[in-house]
């Protein structure tokens, strides 16, 4: 039986370690619909505190630890909920106290496992350093900034590094706990627990859910209006010579201004918008796929797709399928 230690982070929300705390217990009994009385039990878990006191979550739910982290016997799976992102540095700093706590279990042999922002912990103990991980694709660009050593990806749900396990936003606890039984437990086993809590197995990536913010608060007024004929001729032919020409600068110009004011290039910020309008259409409306694709500046179809499932990781169709509105 593995132990593991859930901890009782200052200002998250209640459903990351009450949720995760929930689901794995669910997901470890649901096999004995399978073992019958041949079932034993995978995870022994403990809702740990750095004190006795009870832990004031963000949504006003106070979380009693059960043990205070010094107590604790060495943990064979540390498990980092999110915590307050939307204050996160100092939600960061106001946890900065189990960072040793986490250092300590580590050396110890204890795997540890984050969910969302709890990615932001890890860093700060050097869990991260020079291996892949991943948080919320929203805050992906500050951990890369705050910690460079850190191999950020969003591409991927849950991202394993052997002793340290990353994943995406808040809820995917869920896919973690399924993960973490599939791990420990084996794949029939995980099955098991897909199917009794229904849980969606297919989730593998973050790409889907992203959203792409393009800046313009850069303070360069010509580089805006170079975004807003991009922005408005998304369905033409947009080469970055013609539009050096179309505002009167060099091309070499044009790049270098383009990538001061929005950190990109402009082919990279043609094929986002291009992305971002697909994503919207698909969401929005009925039109043909093949129209989307011509509105959106594609003359070949193969192209299209591809491009579509690096930016979103399913297919236009599949996309469609799972997030157009319906009335």
């Amino acid at each position: 039986m593995l132990s593991v230690a859930v901890l009782a982070l200052a200002g998250g929300a209640s459903i990351g370690p009450a949720g995760f705390m929930d689901v794995l217990a669910k997901a470890d009994r649901s096999w004995q619909l399978q073992a019958g009385a041949a079932w034993t039990q995978l995870f022994d878990t403990t809702l740990v505190g750095l004190t006795d006191a009870p832990v004031r979550c963000r949504d006003g739910v106070l979380l009693q630890p059960q043990c205070r982290a010094a107590e604790l016997a060495p943990p064979n799976l540390v498990v980092v909920p999110a915590f307050d992102d939307e204050n996160l540095l100092d939600s960061l700093a106001d946890n900065r106290e189990w960072v040793p706590w986490l250092d300590k279990w580590h050396a110890q042999g204890g795997r540890v496992a984050s969910s969302c922002v709890g990615a932001f912990l890890l860093a700060e103990a050097g869990l991260l350093d020079g291996r892949p991980a991943t948080t919320h694709w929203m805050f992906a660009e500050t951990l890369r900034s705050r910690y460079p050593r850190v191999k950020v990806t969003t591409d991927r749900l849950i991202v394993d590094a052997g002793d340290v396990i990353t994943c995406g936003g808040a809820t995917t606890f869920l896919s973690l706990v399924v993960y973490l039984v599939e791990r420990f437990g084996g794949h029939e086993r995980a099955a098991v627990a897909r199917k009794v809590l229904l849980i969606d197995g297919g989730r593998t990536s973050q790409l889907p859910y992203l959203t792409y913010t393009p800046v313009r608060d850069h303070g360069d007024e010509l580089m805006q209006r170079v975004q807003d004929y991009i922005d408005t001729h998304l369905g033409t032919p947009i080469g970055s010579e013609a539009l050096a020409r179309h505002f009167g600068i060099s091309p070499r110009t044009l790049a270098r201004r383009f990538h001061a004011a929005t950190d990109s290039s402009v082919n990279s910020y043609v094929q986002q918008a291009r992305m971002l309008l697909a994503k919207k259409l698909l969401e929005t409306t009925d039109q043909p796929i093949e129209q989307i694709r011509t509105a959106t500046g594609y003359l070949d179809p193969a192209a299209f797709r591809r491009v579509f499932r690096e930016a979103a990781g399913v297919s236009p169709r599949q996309y469609r399928n799972i997030y157009a509105t319906r009335p």
